[in-house]
């Protein structure tokens, strides 16, 4: 019995003595796991109270976590005065001791309290005290001006008020521009095809009523595209953009004032239009052919406001003048010439259109071509702006071999005839007609492209006279913006944020968060929908308080979904250490923070 018990003594010490060398021998993060990990700091800081609500959870704990699994599957909850604030999912930093959590809600006023909990059982909660409702935002009033407080600013700039967050009208939009195009390119080209090629169409009663038919509807159409593209620039209502003196305000781009060209010049041409007779008096043959053709060349200048080369408008209004003698002739053809049986003028006139359609077919295709290479490069397939422009070369490919047959027809069975039949002028109306619907699909095919941003184009940012101390263009694939901060130091600074892409855009924030601990970070909120700019003054809204390197999220949303972020650094100095730096002159205007194009 004695000797049992002597084994049994011995077998317990070996046991224990092997157990206690064992754990011994764990280093002290391993031993740590068991349950007993704790937070050693944190941002915001236990009991703090924080004037902007935070824009992340930063906690830093004593013991390495195991990995960023263990952290992203951790138990995190934030809620302010018992109402739960929404969180993304947490984030291991690089020293395995960092996790971070996103806020995606904005939190209450009052008490918050972070409750955490780790796989190894580990768990723990803290509490901040925030004492803001909201984040900081550039609200609009009524009349659209921004509602700022009078403080004292500290650059001197002043942008025109525009918010360009009206209604979604692309698919009307889109409709009126292919209405606007084929009205104006059969306006222009009709006048100069009975010019060159059927002067005795002014004799006719049908030639008259088409081009004053098409004059009314141009002007009609026209007006609708422009009170609807200022209804979206400016945000008011329909029946307000139907003012035409609420136009200057909200269509104040270089691309808004072409707009407002093109449609003061479609007006001023019912002097031509009504009197075709015109172009062929040599009193005033020269300023009525100089009226519509600096008509139309407006629509090459599309484009104006925006990072192109030169030679795009250039190329842009040979394409629109080639196009719309092309696309005018035809029209003319079948909606005045091919009517009806006449005599040999109706043959000549469409002799004439068959011999001069060829050089145009080449002039069109070539600037057109060019117009591809210098908005999208040798890679077409880059963007949707390319793709689309190959949809077009290729129906545009049909409409040259349709009228290649046109013209070879009429070259050789025309010749043989002396008037023109009913059989004749039917048959020819008829291939004419599916020359224009596929000129119709080219033209809304056009319209498509024309708001796309293709691959070698960039939104012309507006411009500034202010020099910010610190500016930086973030950009991915899909979301670019222009940041821009002054002037860098502790206490009030300003901010100018430049939006070139997306076209629209919402939830569109700013989001600074300081990497020193304790501190809480700044959320901005953009009051732009659009491509424009918008100032956060420094006037007391826009505060860094404290120095060191700031984190820099910008964050948006469109209606495909949630952008990808654009990050960058900052580094804030102390104001008190920072060497006193020139003065901006100028004040800016409190009621006009906000631009968009």
């Amino acid at each position: 019995m004695n000797s049992f018990r002597k084994r049994l003594v011995a077998i317990t010490t070996i046991v224990g003595a092997s157990a206690a060398l064992f754990f011994g021998s764990l280093d002290p993060a391993h031993a740590a796991t068991n349950g007993n990990n704790i937070v050693i700091s944190s941002n915001p800081a236990p009991n703090q109270v924080v004037g902007v609500p935070p824009t992340q959870i930063q906690m830093v704990f004593r013991d390495p976590l195991p990995s960023t699994a263990a952290a992203a599957s951790m138990g995190l909850s934030l809620a302010c005065n018992g109402a739960p604030v929404g969180l993304a999912p947490a984030q291991l930093g690089t020293d395995s001791v960092t996790v971070s959590a996103a806020l995606t809600q904005i939190p209450q006023t009052g008490q918050c309290t972070v409750s955490w909990s780790l796989p190894d059982k580990s768990v723990g909660s803290f509490s901040f005290m925030s004492t803001s409702t909201t984040e900081t935002t550039l609200g609009l009033n009524l009349d659209g001006s921004t509602k700022v407080p009078d403080a004292p600013a500290v650059i001197g700039e002043t942008v025109s008020t525009v918010s360009g967050g009206g209604p979604r009208v692309g698919g009307i939009l889109g409709l009126l521009r292919i209405a606007e195009y084929l009205l104006l390119a059969s306006l222009f080209g009709g006048l100069i095809f009975i010019l060159f090629v059927w002067p005795e169409g002014v004799d006719y009663g049908e030639t008259l009523r088409f081009f004053r038919i098409t004059w009314m509807a141009s002007a009609v159409t026209m007006y609708l595209v422009v009170a609807i593209t200022a209804m979206r620039a400016s945000g008011d209502g329909f029946t307000t953009a139907l003012n035409p003196f609420t136009w200057f305000g909200a269509l104040n781009t270089a691309g808004g004032l072409i707009l407002l060209l093109r449609f003061a010049l479609v007006i001023a041409s019912v002097w031509v239009a009504w009197n075709p007779m015109r172009i062929f008096d040599p009193v005033t043959q020269v300023p009525a052919v100089s009226l519509v053709v600096a008509m139309i060349s407006t629509l090459g200048l599309s484009r104006l406001g925006q990072d192109v080369a030169l030679l795009v408008y250039v190329f842009g209004i040979a394409h629109v003048i080639s196009m719309s003698l092309w696309l005018g002739g035809l029209i003319l053809l079948s909606r005045a010439v091919l009517t009806a049986p006449g005599e040999e003028d109706l043959l000549n006139a469409v002799r004439g259109f068959a011999k001069f359609s060829v050089p145009i077919f080449v002039v069109t295709v070539l600037t057109g071509v060019m117009q591809t290479y210098l908005l999208d490069g040798v890679n077409i397939f880059a963007g949707g702006h390319g793709r689309v422009s190959l949809l077009k070369i290729m129906i545009v490919a049909v409409m040259i071999f349709i009228g290649l047959v046109f013209r070879a027809f009429a070259l050789e069975r025309l010749d043989r005839e002396t008037e023109l039949k009913t059989r004749m002028a039917w048959r020819l109306r008829r291939a004419v007609s599916v020359q224009v619907v596929f000129a119709i699909l080219a033209l809304a095919l056009t319209s498509w492209m024309v708001p796309m941003s293709p691959p070698l184009v960039n939104a012309a940012s507006p411009a500034s006279p202010v020099t910010y101390l610190f500016r930086q263009e973030l950009s991915n694939d899909k979301f670019s913006v222009v940041l821009s901060i002054t002037p860098g130091t502790t206490g009030i600074n300003a901010m100018r944020v430049e939006l070139l892409e997306p076209s629209r855009i919402n939830n569109f924030y700013v989001n600074l968060i300081p990497q020193s601990v304790g501190f809480a970070g700044i959320s901005v909120h953009m009051p732009i929908k659009r491509r424009g700019a918008a100032i956060v003054m420094g006037d007391g809204m826009f505060v860094f308080n404290t120095p060191g390197v700031w984190t820099i999220e910008i964050t948006g949303t469109t209606t495909t979904g949630d952008l990808v972020p654009l990050a960058t650094t900052i580094t804030i100095t102390d104001a008190s250490l920072a060497v006193a730096a020139t003065t901006v002159p100028g004040v800016i205007d409190p009621t006009v923070t906000t631009v968009a194009g």
